[in-house]
């Protein structure tokens, strides 16, 4: 959570030399984003998937974007969201407490309002384990990609809708995944 508050710490300094390219100014940029989802962690063997549950996710992300060229825009994003996401079994639960998704986008104006994008990155999501008395936490490491597009309301202000999926490899043998839709509210600074 440090990185990726340091990480806002330096985003909110970076200049802003990007906005005064050619083309419109309005798609590059500081920018941060409220987000809001719906997400569904799973765990698979054998070619059986189960879901661990499905619920509603909420966080945020800043990024950078560069301009590239005419439509081309990229740069780096670091993302956090939390989860209400858990399942019971008599006393003994498992709850995802968060996933925490850092990386590079890379998105093509199709308009001057609009940007259709791609994500990837390293991923982490964290689980607390809880039955009775007895609580552990863990986490795992993986990779995440996600498939989105950003629409413009004003120079300041977008829309955005995002379908990303994240995959945390070998889980006490078995292959841990998330599956995740999210939209929310953005702003470029």
């Amino acid at each position: 959570m440090k990185k990726f508050f340091a990480l806002a710490a330096v985003l909110a300094f970076v200049p802003c030399a990007a906005m005064a390219q050619d083309g419109d100014a309005t798609l590059v940029g500081v920018r941060a984003e409220a987000r809001i989802g719906y997400e569904t962690p799973t765990v698979s063997d054998s070619g059986s998937i189960y879901k661990i549950g499905s619920a509603v996710s909420y966080g945020g992300e800043l990024g950078f974007d560069f301009k590239l060229g005419k439509t081309v825009q990229a740069g780096p994003y670091a993302v956090y969201e939390f989860s209400s996401v858990s399942l019971c079994n008599g006393g003994a639960c498992v709850k995802e407490q968060g996933n925490l998704g850092a990386g590079l986008r890379v998105g093509v104006a199709v308009s001057p309002k609009v940007v259709i994008y791609a994500k990837g990155g390293y991923a982490r999501i964290s689980f607390k384990a809880t039955s009775g008395t007895f609580s552990a936490t863990d986490s795992k490491g993986g990779v995440q990609g996600a498939l989105g597009v950003d629409v413009n309301l004003s120079k300041h202000v977008y829309l955005m809708a995002e379908l990303n999926y994240g995959d945390y490899g070998n889980y006490g043998g078995v292959n841990l995944a998330r599956r995740h839709v999210a939209g929310g509210v953005g702003f470029r600074f």
